[in-house]
């Protein structure tokens, strides 16, 4: 057997230990090209037609005064919410899931784990604002709508709440390197059963997720039953003179 100088073996066997590092700690969710091509379709053509569809109904509400209407307003409050989360997120969401992999910054970092929250807040309190406004307009009708002004007011408070709901998972986003790559992560104050992470989800999904389905639910729900037991306009009349015409054939 050949003998090899310590000096070369010492190098040869750092130089195997090197390359067995660099491939344990490569990223191992990077996908084939194929797959990426889908990917890259599917999220092309959700960005097209959120962006572009939300902007036209923005643009048909925001053009024709006609259109300005209360209703319209939390309409394009909505399409604006939405168009913006497409946006500003969707790309960023297709590189992440693509590569696992972070390239955009802290600053970025905190807007893509804050931004989403209160997009999301803001279309679904606009959408639960719609169904008060219908409730309002259906049972009961003599009762004074909000203003154009109101309404933009109303708009503005949702934001803010928006705002002041998703800071918290702004502010504790933080970028951390992992063996191979850096990530983007919420990183909760420390303790031991993770309560304050526990408790903000817990009040977001009662926040974002159950208060709107309730008021939307109940709203929706006195309208449909006030609208099927109400009579068509007519009916009644119709129905007296079959009355009559009975009585005068006995």
């Amino acid at each position: 057997m050949e003998n090899v100088p310590p000096l070369e073996a010492e190098l040869e066997q750092q130089w195997l230990l090197n390359a067995s590092l660099n491939e344990s700690f490569s990223n191992q969710f990077v996908q084939p090209p194929w797959q990426v091509a889908l990917w890259a379709v599917a999220y092309a053509l959700i960005v097209v037609v959120s962006v572009v569809g939300n902007v036209v109904v923005m643009w048909i509400i925001l053009a024709h005064k006609r259109m300005r209407t209360v209703t319209n307003y939390f309409l394009v409050n909505l399409a604006f919410a939405e168009a913006s989360m497409s946006a500003f997120n969707t790309v960023v969401n297709f590189t992440y899931a693509v590569h696992n992999e972070w390239y955009y910054g802290l600053l970025y970092c905190k807007f893509h784990n804050f931004f989403p929250i209160a997009a999301v807040f803001a279309s679904i309190y606009s959408m639960t604002a719609i169904a008060l406004d219908r409730y309002m307009a259906i049972i009961h009708p003599l009762q004074p709508r909000l203003s154009a002004t109101a309404t933009k007011v109303v708009i503005g408070v949702i934001w803010v709440l928006a705002f002041l709901l998703a800071s918290p998972q702004g502010y504790y986003s933080v970028t951390e390197e992992l063996p191979g790559r850096l990530v983007c992560l919420v990183e909760w104050p420390e303790h031991s059963e993770n309560v304050y992470g526990k408790t903000y989800h817990f009040c977001m999904t009662i926040l974002i997720y159950f208060l709107p389905l309730l008021v939307i639910g109940c709203a929706y729900t006195v309208v449909g039953i006030t609208l099927w037991a109400s009579e068509i306009p007519g009916d009644s009349s119709d129905r007296y003179h079959e009355q009559v015409s009975a009585k005068r054939k006995v």
